[in-house]
C-alpha cells in the first residue's frame, strides 16, 4: 500500500563500506520524520537526496549540496523498505511543489498535473505529458496500467535488470566460487540483481567453476533452476527468450515473441522498449525511434524510452524533434548550460 502518512520512524542500522561490507559491531541509530534522515550524528535534508536505492537491506543514498560534489552514503538496515518508501514520498512532493512554483513563475501554471504513483504513493510529475494508459515512477521503478482492468498479472514485477537494462523481471541472484592453492582456500561470494535470463550465464560458469570441489555445486545448480524456471509466465510469457535473442543478434527470433506479447498485452511500453533496444542494435535507427515513439504512446513519461529517443534523434540528425522532446522532459543542451554558466556580469 502507499505510504501517504509521514509520521517519524526510527531504526537501528550499520555502515556498508564502497565495497558493500557492513562496518563496525554494534547498530547505530537512525530516524526519519518527513524532513530529515538522521544517521547517528549526520543529518540529511530530504530535499538533498538526489536519488535512493535499496538492494534487500543496503541502502545507498545519494547526497547533493550547492558545497560539494555529490556523495554516496551506504547503510544497511531491516527497515531499508519502509524508508525508501517514506523518503521518496517526501522527496517527491517537495520536487513537486518547485515545479509547480517555476511553472507559476513563468505563467504557465495551467500546464501543471501530477499523478501518485499507485505502488509507493511517490507524487509523480506529468506536466506538458499527453495522457497515456500506463505511468512510470522513477522512485520505485514501476510501469503501471492505470486502468485495473486493463493491467495485466505480473506487470508490477517488471523492470530494468542491471545488466542487460532490459524490460525483464530481475531478482536477487547469489553467485560464489570456492578456490583452493596448495595451502590457501576459501570461497567469494556476491550479490546481484538482475533478469534469470542474464543470470543463466553466471550460472553455467559457476558450476563448471566449482564442479572439482563439490561443496557450492549445490548452490550453483539451485541457481541454474532458479535462472531457467524463474522465466516470465501469463502474459509476459517468452519475454526472457526474446531478450536472450535480441542479445544475440536474432532480431527476427525476438521480434517474432515481442509480437505475441504484444498481441496479449493493449499497453506495455516496456516491452515496445525492448523492441526498439534490438532494432538500435541492429543499427536500424529510425525504425527504433518509432518503437521508442510508440513506448511513449502507451506511456508518456516512461523515461527510459525517452533518453534513448533522444540518442535516436541524435544520430539521425532530427534536431526538430530532439528540441520539442527535450522541452518536454526540462532537458537543457550542455552546450547552452556551459555558455550560462561562463557568462560573467558587466
Amino acid at each position: 500500500m502507499p505510504i501517504t502518512d509521514q509520521e517519524p520512524f526510527a531504526f537501528r542500522f550499520r555502515w556498508v563500506s564502497d565495497e558493500g561490507q557492513e562496518t563496525g559491531f554494534l547498530g547505530k541509530r537512525g530516524s526519519f520524520d518527513g524532513q530529515t534522515i538522521v544517521l547517528d550524528d549526520t543529518s540529511i535534508p530530504v530535499a538533498a537526496v538526489a536519488e535512493l536505492a535499496i538492494r534487500k537491506n543496503i541502502v545507498t543514498i545519494l547526497v547533493v549540496t550547492d558545497e560539494a560534489e555529490p556523495s554516496s552514503i551506504l547503510v544497511s538496515t531491516s527497515s531499508a523498505k519502509r524508508l525508501k518508501l517514506a523518503v521518496d514520498v517526501a522527496r517527491s512532493s517537495i520536487w513537486a511543489e518547485a515545479h509547480k512554483d517555476q511553472l507559476q513563475k513563468q505563467r504557465r501554471s495551467h500546464v501543471y498535473r501530477d499523478q501518485a504513483c499507485p505502488c509507493c504513493g511517490a507524487t509523480i510529475i506529468l506536466s506538458d505529458m499527453p495522457r497515456t494508459p500506463q505511468l512510470y515512477c522513477q522512485f520505485c521503478q514501476s510501469l503501471v496500467t492505470l486502468n485495473q482492468a486493463e493491467a495485466p498479472a505480473g506487470e508490477a514485477a517488471l523492470k530494468l535488470c542491471d545488466e542487460c537494462g532490459m524490460f525483464s523481471s530481475p531478482r536477487q541472484f547469489t553467485i560464489a566460487y570456492f578456490y583452493f592453492l596448495v595451502v590457501v582456500y576459501g570461497w567469494s561470494d556476491r550479490k546481484v540483481w538482475c533478469c534469470p535470463a542474464c543470470m543463466r550465464g553466471h550460472a553455467w560458469k559457476m558450476l563448471f567453476g566449482n564442479v572439482l570441489f563439490v561443496l557450492l555445486v549445490p548452490l550453483a545448480v539451485a541457481q541454474l533452476l532458479r535462472s531457467y524456471g524463474g522465466s516470465m509466465a501469463g502474459p509476459f510469457a517468452g519475454l526472457d527468450t526474446a531478450n536472450l535473442k535480441a542479445r544475440k543478434g536474432d532480431l527476427r527470433g525476438a521480434l517474432r515473441i515481442y509480437q505475441k506479447i504484444t498481441d496479449r498485452v493493449p499497453y506495455c511500453a516496456g516491452v515496445k522498449y525492448n523492441v526498439g533496444l534490438a532494432l538500435l542494435q541492429q543499427d536500424r535507427t529510425e525504425q527504433a525511434a518509432e518503437t521508442f515513439r510508440l513506448s511513449l504512446d502507451d506511456c508518456s513519461n516512461y523515461a527510459p524510452a525517452a533518453e534513448t529517443l533522444m540518442y535516436c534523434y541524435e544520430q539521425l540528425g532530427q534536431s526538430e524533434q530532439l528540441d520539442e522532446l527535450k522541452l518536454i522532459w526540462g532537458v537543457e543542451d550542455e552546450q547552452e548550460e556551459e555558455s550560462e554558466g561562463s557568462e560573467t556580469p558587466s
